[in-house]
């Protein structure tokens, strides 16, 4: 099944804007990043599509922490957005279309 990601989300009653950046990455694993002021989350375009997906919900789960207080390392992100993927893609075969999101210039 694929699942078109929109280009806004909403998480509690702020929208964010997603976009695909390439000069977003860097030696140390940028894949993603989340910008609260701008409302905005970037993801790495030349990722392969896996990395993508894993860097999306790695942000979601940034934004849901910041909205609702919750506090959690940058590790445990990882493993829990690790784990919501693997469970989406190998378990349920689910796939994300990127064709919505723009490129940043």
């Amino acid at each position: 099944m694929i699942i078109k990601l929109p280009n806004k989300i909403k998480i509690g009653t702020h929208t964010y804007k997603i976009n695909l950046d390439q000069n977003l990455h860097s030696d140390d694993k940028d894949y993603g990043q989340i910008n609260y002021r701008a409302q905005e989350i970037k993801i790495w375009s030349a990722a392969p599509p896996s990395v993508k997906n894993e860097a999306l919900l790695h942000e979601v789960i940034h934004l849901s922490q910041q909205i609702y207080r919750v506090e959690i390392t940058d590790q445990d992100i990882d493993r829990v957005a690790e784990t919501i993927a693997e469970f989406l893609f190998n378990n349920l075969g689910i796939e994300f279309s990127w064709d919505n999101i723009k490129e940043v210039e």
